[in-house]
């Protein structure tokens, strides 16, 4: 398992690429958004929040309304965004949330009975992304004519390291440990068409992470312009198709294809389980996930 170097160069292939990122208003997307402009990308951010009032739109930078959990919703944006550019390059399915309730709570109705576990974790955060993926690869697929030969446009989606360890947080787990399936179910139905890629990081300064609070635990957290420079590597890095870069505290690993495999790989990341566990724990306690 070797550490991955990220330099600027590497970067520099999104130019003028046509990239489409949900949920890019805030935190790792956001962060992506904004180092796609820099690198001269064409860049469209769908989100179900508004833009904030100072946000202004241009030729490179288009904003639409955008509800990941509708398949309809989703097919509108990537018809509208072939007809804004006549083509889709690069997609980075982003968007989700953290845990949301207690996915095994014994909840009763005022009958007595079992209530449905609430899945809004697992609809934002896996189902929708396999709407996006799906989409992604017919769109990115059909126009292939401005491209050099051999290069494919590529998708990438957003594990966690909570997608292949013990995180209690099951509605959560439940959805990261489904887009590491979604990406080693289905790559081999996509070589030679599409590239689907992943981004696994650690602990983030988003709006679903409380990083002074697990700062003060003694665990690093990164920013999320380091996940952004995981997700354009891939995006350019045109000989990386089924790939998994697990990111901590800005440093970058190769998971998925790594020398001995996923398992392997994994059980060498990992560095202080009990302290990611007393991490958890704590937000438990915190009430800052259930």
């Amino acid at each position: 398992m070797a550490a991955i170097q990220i330099s600027d160069d590497v970067l520099e292939g999104i130019k003028d690429k046509v990239v489409f990122i949900t949920g890019g208003l805030s935190g790792i997307g956001k962060a992506t958004v904004e180092l796609c402009l820099k690198q001269g990308a064409n860049v469209i951010i769908g989100d179900l929040n508004s833009p904030p009032s100072d946000f202004e739109t241009s030729e490179k930078l288009r904003f639409i309304k955008l509800d990941v959990c509708s398949w309809e919703n989703q097919l509108d944006a990537f018809i509208q965004i072939e007809k804004w550019f006549g083509r889709i390059d690069h997609v980075f399915a982003n968007a989700g949330i953290g845990p949301t309730i207690n996915f095994m709570d014994d909840g009763l109705d005022e009958n007595g009975l079992p209530t449905p576990p609430d899945l809004r974790t697992i609809n934002i955060d896996l189902l929708s992304v396999v709407f996006t993926v799906r989409l992604a690869t017919h769109y990115i697929q059909k126009h292939p004519a401005h491209r050099a030969p051999g290069e494919l446009g590529s998708i990438v989606v957003i594990c966690s390291g909570a997608s292949f360890r013990d995180f209690s947080a099951g509605d959560y787990t439940i959805a990261k440990h489904g887009i590491l399936g979604l990406v080693r179910g289905i790559g081999s139905q996509l070589e030679g068409k599409v590239r689907l890629n992943a981004v696994a990081p650690s602990w983030t300064a988003t709006n679903i992470t409380d990083t002074p609070f697990i700062e003060r635990l003694g665990v690093p957290v990164q920013g999320p312009e380091a996940v952004a420079r995981s997700v354009v590597l891939l995006f350019n890095d045109h000989q990386r198709h089924g790939d998994v870069i697990y990111s901590w505290d800005g440093n970058y690993l190769e998971v998925n294809n790594a020398e001995g495999g996923l398992l392997a790989a994994t059980d060498g990341i990992l560095t202080n389980p009990d302290k990611e566990e007393t991490v958890v724990l704590k937000l438990r306690e915190a009430k800052v996930i259930f």
